[in-house]
């Protein structure tokens, strides 16, 4: 007897929110392993990839930028394979998801409609200060050079925020302008935060200070505007000051998030809630990734590029099954930094065995000089 053709399969869209680490790393993968007939959709609202590691010296250092094509190290454009086949990219900021039994789609900005069978959100952060980047690369360069200005303009610049950006800034700044009074303020009692211990704390401090920044710790700054040339801090201690950039640390993109799905799908401070499997509570066809998902750990580009493994695998194996059990979970990693002062010096944590630490000459040449932009374009593939 003949053999009667099987029924088609039904078309499927996977759609994937946001270009950065996470997006970037879940796109490429899923590009080449999706079959023909489920298409794959890159929504993102700039046009080119931000390497975070190589921000602060871009946003800092204008000889980089104006003597050696900096800009194109650090912002990289999508290539056309992300709009080959089944593959699309969208341009566009994401303002609402819809996720009912019937209809699954993303809303854009322009009004546009994006529907999805699975969904993955990777909207990464919102910056403030020099790294708040517009969504076009010419605006992007355009915003740089207004705030070189400043800076060149500025004699004390005071940094509001001890973590790792402020750290990053304080270090291309002495490197750039020598000369240049910079304080770092920050409401904890060492830099950073207490994830990290506090041997290595009072490394970050040290590191900073040997290259002439003041650092000021246990009080803060309300104010980012100056006044009669100085700031005051809470603890009621004045600052000299003619440039004060907030160095606060980012937040999690997640308004659209919040706004569609209602509040219980995120955090007090915005961090998406998730199951184990990276998806959604009560949202099953909805994964997340990167800076914006509520886990114990801290948020890095090699912690975004992990929440990716498992996400693709649970995308792949709900597709070919939607009722399949046993899906990949997400175990953490340990937390690690490196943070560069500069081009030829820095400090690392490495958080295994008792907690390993390196200095200038191992973190200048892990990162400082390069600051991974080899390893990671090819990474990325872009």
């Amino acid at each position: 007897m003949p053999q009667l053709d099987s029924p088609s399969k039904p078309q499927q869209t996977v759609v994937v929110v946001g270009g950065g680490y996470a997006g970037t790393v879940a796109f490429n993968q899923l590009s080449r392993r999706l079959d023909e007939n489920t298409h794959l959709v890159l929504v993102t609202a700039r046009p080119y990839f931000v390497h975070l590691p190589a921000a602060a010296r871009l946003v800092i250092s204008k000889s980089e930028v104006t003597e050696r094509g900096f800009v194109d190290k650090v912002l990289w454009a999508h290539t056309s394979r992300f709009n080959v086949g089944n593959r699309r990219t969208v341009y566009g900021k994401v303002v609402g998801i819809t996720d009912g039994e019937e209809e699954k789609y993303v809303v854009l900005e322009s009004g546009e409609k994006v529907e999805y069978t699975y969904l993955v959100l990777a909207p990464g952060s919102r910056w403030e200060g020099p790294l708040d980047f517009p969504d076009t690369k010419e605006g992007t360069v355009k915003r740089l050079h207004e705030w070189y200005e400043k800076f060149e303009k500025a004699e004390d610049i005071v940094l509001v925020g001890g973590g790792g950006i402020a750290f990053e800034y304080a270090g291309e700044f002495k490197d750039e302008w020598p000369d240049k009074n910079i304080t770092v303020v920050h409401s904890r009692e060492l830099l950073l935060n207490d994830a990290y211990p506090d041997r290595w704390r009072r490394q970050v401090v040290a590191s900073l200070e040997k290259r002439g920044v003041n650092v000021i710790l246990g009080d803060r700054i309300e104010s980012l505007e100056p006044m009669d040339g100085k700031v005051t801090t809470l603890l009621g201690k004045q600052i000299v000051a003619d440039l004060v950039i907030p160095t606060r640390g980012p937040r999690p993109n997640t308004e659209f998030i919040a706004s569609s799905l209602g509040l219980y799908a995120v955090t007090s401070d915005g961090h998406v809630k998730v199951k184990p499997t990276l998806q959604l509570i009560s949202h099953p066809h909805i994964f997340a990734a990167g800076d914006i998902v509520d886990w114990k750990e801290q948020h890095s580009a090699s912690k975004a590029v992990g929440h990716a493994i498992p996400i693709i695998q649970n995308v792949l194996t709900l597709l070919a099954n939607p009722s399949a059990n046993g899906l990949r979970t997400y175990t953490g990693r340990p937390d690690s930094l490196t943070l560069t002062n500069g081009r030829n010096g820095g400090t690392t944590y490495i958080g295994r065995l008792w907690g390993l630490t390196f200095g200038d000459w191992v973190t200048s040449r892990k990162g400082s000089r390069h600051l991974y932009v080899p390893m990671v374009k090819g990474k990325m593939n872009l």
